[in-house]
């Protein structure tokens, strides 16, 4: 089977002040990819407008959604999507549940945070903090989701920085939780897409989830997170359970757009991206 690549550089969905680091990442990615062909979505240079919402810059990640839309009807299989910040993933995800069906379909958020609030209670109004909440069909009409998620197939790994709201939220819809010590057991990812009862999953892979003390390049590290061996042997397992709907690797913020100064974090990166077209 094979599997397409997308590069979408998109930052205007972060709230970092250092930001468009997410363009270096995507850009190293883009020059260290060993396969014949990608496609690259035309993000907006400029910053963008709020449009009188509670989200900041909509402007441009409406423009680059749709641009990301556009590449995505294009695509003949599997995509795995190189960004950028995590709203990268809206259009990706879209795409992939619409291609193999809502009920039919896992998607693994694995990720420090959760993702889950509303333009009414973002502490930042950054789009990337509310992406997931869009994707299960609660998101700014600015920025609509045609394929929601559904709860009972939604799997959140890895967690350990929720604001109350998005507590609250999980409880209420039932989302089932993967801990990072659960992940020391590469059994315990696969087994929980397995109880979901769908065939395919996609593998939403923020890289703030892997433990700091393993990797750097990140913005909003936050301690005690999963190995990178336990994380990469966890998505490996996927596949004994359900087939490739694609996945994403996001917020990859080296450094610099030097590849050799992103050393061990960026080999981390291409094993993960591995994992997941595995």
């Amino acid at each position: 089977m094979s599997i397409d690549v997308v590069v979408f550089p998109q930052w205007q969905g972060s709230d970092s002040a250092r930001a468009m680091r997410l363009c270096d990442g995507a850009s190293i990615l883009q020059s260290e990819l060993n396969v014949p062909d990608y496609r690259v979505v035309d993000v907006p240079s400029e910053a963008g407008d709020s449009l009188g919402t509670a989200v900041k810059r909509i402007s441009s990640l409406q423009h680059a959604r749709r641009s990301a839309l556009e590449v995505l009807r294009g695509t003949t299989g599997p995509v795995v999507t190189l960004g950028g910040d995590c709203a990268s993933d809206l259009a990706s995800i879209d795409y992939a549940l619409g291609l193999y069906g809502s009920k039919n379909t896992a998607v693994i958020w694995c990720d420090a945070h959760a993702d889950l609030n509303t333009p009414a209670t973002s502490p930042s109004g950054a789009f990337s903090g509310m992406v997931l909440r869009a994707l299960l069909g609660e998101g700014p009409d600015e920025l609509p989701v045609e394929h929601p998620i559904l709860p009972h197939n939604l799997i959140l790994v890895g967690g350990r920085d929720y604001d109350d709201a998005e507590a609250a939220l999980i409880d209420t819809l039932g989302i089932r939780l993967v801990t990072a010590n659960e992940l020391a057991d590469p059994l315990a990812l696969g087994t929980a897409v397995a109880a979901t009862g769908a065939t395919h999953a996609y593998v939403h892979l923020d890289l703030d989830v892997i433990d700091p003390a393993e990797f750097e390049s990140v913005h909003s590290p936050v301690p005690f997170g999963p190995s990178v061996a336990d994380l990469t042997a966890s998505v490996r397992g996927i596949r004994e359970h359900a087939a490739s709907a694609g996945g994403s690797i996001c917020e990859f913020a080296p450094e610099s757009d030097d590849p050799q100064a992103a050393g061990d974090d960026l080999t981390t990166v291409l094993r993960l991206i591995g994992a997941i077209t595995a």
